[in-house]
């Protein structure tokens, strides 16, 4: 396997993991950067509300779910699964960079749901690439650096969207577009999983067994999580802009608890929501770090449960308070949350090598699943009962999905025991 790998990485100035993770970075930075520029263009530039934002946001998420799991069946089937990436790029930079030339909701809506929806053709293969390593160990290690390389990206994005949107609200896009063509310029640099790792021997499936089998006692389980985590993330992502916004119009934001108020602060709420989802981002993309080098959490229920329950409580503290570390604390748990889940389903999903890009795109539906339900959810109940009224009931919508995990967590116990051997 060594000769393979010096054989094919001699091209460019990075090995193909690493191009794999940056590719991943990137990518994401084009894709957080647009998610969070997509609420001040509709209150800005279209001159609607979040409502009309949650819906931009719902829909995108609900086309992602679709062709994510509609495609899981055939996506294994490419010679170079990374194909699937080069068109999921493409295509998203052509549709999303077009928003900014219509002040139609309907044309803009269209644009931007059909970019998102056709960027969940290449997250999969990221996935599916490093998770082709045969060690566990290098396994974890590659995945890792892919999962650092989209949450640092989904925080490094925003951070220079939102000022790039306030200089000029076009800026952004043309952001993105640079950030895809370099993504496009790596992608086709990379030689297939194949060609990288080789084939996989029956030792090294021996060897895997026990672990393989865990995992899939433990993958259902880590989806749910996935959901909830983005339950949450859709929410804050769509709807909590026009908390912020709202709170930073009436000049009640401030830094924890002064009575005065601060004017530098009440103002320039994109730049704001930057920096909430630059802590989001980083929190993640710490965890996945920690997670990518070590093992000690390897089909633990109980790292799954505390990190859903605290993040029930971040959700919480979104919807009561006006201080803006505390906000920033709450986002950094949410982003805890997110990777802690996120790799769990993504690294278990690994397990069967001939289904892990498929179960991959699965990961991905489940992702634009919770999406949906965070999007749709939080901006009609925002709209009929308070944009904080939802942020209070989502931590009873977590313990049932948690409990609904213990079942499917003994239930697939249950069924590994009863294998023979």
């Amino acid at each position: 396997m060594m000769h393979l790998k010096q054989s094919t990485a001699s091209v460019g100035f990075l090995m193909p993991p690493a191009k794999v993770a940056l590719i991943s970075f990137l990518f994401s930075a084009a894709t957080a950067s647009a998610t969070m520029v997509m609420p001040f263009f509709v209150y800005n530039q279209l001159g609607r509300g979040a409502f009309l934002s949650g819906v931009f946001a719902g829909t995108q998420a609900l086309g992602y779910t679709v062709l994510s799991l509609g495609s899981a069946n055939y996506v294994a089937r490419a010679k170079n699964g990374l194909s699937w990436g080069v068109i999921g790029i493409f295509g998203y930079m052509v549709l999303m960079c077009a928003m900014p030339l219509f002040r139609s909701p309907w044309v803009c809506g269209t644009l931007f749901c059909v970019a998102c929806t056709v960027s969940a053709l290449a997250w999969p293969c990221f996935h599916s690439w490093a998770g082709a390593a045969h060690a566990l160990n290098e396994r974890a290690r590659y995945m890792g650096r892919v999962n650092v390389g989209w949450s640092t990206g989904s925080a490094a994005g925003p951070f220079l969207a939102g000022p790039l949107y306030e200089a000029d609200y076009r800026l952004p896009y043309l952001f993105i577009a640079v950030l895809c063509l370099v993504s496009l310029y790596l992608i086709l640099r990379v030689p297939s999983e194949t060609a990288y790792f080789g084939k996989r021997t029956r030792e090294t499936a021996s060897m895997n067994a026990a672990h393989e089998q865990a995992s899939e006692s433990f993958l259902w389980c880590a989806w749910c999580a996935t959901f909830t985590a983005h339950v949450c993330i859709g929410a804050v992502r769509a709807v909590f802009p026009k908390r912020l916004d709202d709170i930073v119009a009436s000049g009640s934001l401030r830094v924890l608890f002064e009575s005065d108020m601060s004017s530098w602060l009440n103002s320039l709420a994109a730049t704001r929501f930057s920096w909430l989802a630059v802590s989001l981002g980083m929190a993640t993309a710490l965890m996945f770090l920690v997670l990518g080098r070590s093992g000690w959490w390897h089909h633990r229920f109980s790292v799954l449960v505390i990190a859903q329950l605290v993040a029930g409580l971040g959700m919480w503290t979104l919807g009561t308070t006006h201080s803006l570390v505390l906000m920033m604390i709450a986002f950094a748990i949410l982003g805890a949350n997110l990777g802690i889940a996120f790799f769990s389903s993504v690294y278990y999903g690994m397990a069967d090598p001939a289904r892990k890009h498929g179960r991959s795109a699965i990961n991905e539906g489940v992702v634009g699943a919770g999406g949906i339900l965070g999007a749709f959810g939080f901006a009609m109940g925002g709209a009929r009962f308070g944009l904080d009224a939802p942020y209070h009931g989502m931590p009873v919508l977590i313990v049932l999905i948690i409990l609904l995990q213990v079942f499917l967590i003994r239930k697939g116990k249950a069924s590994r025991h009863l294998k023979p051997g």
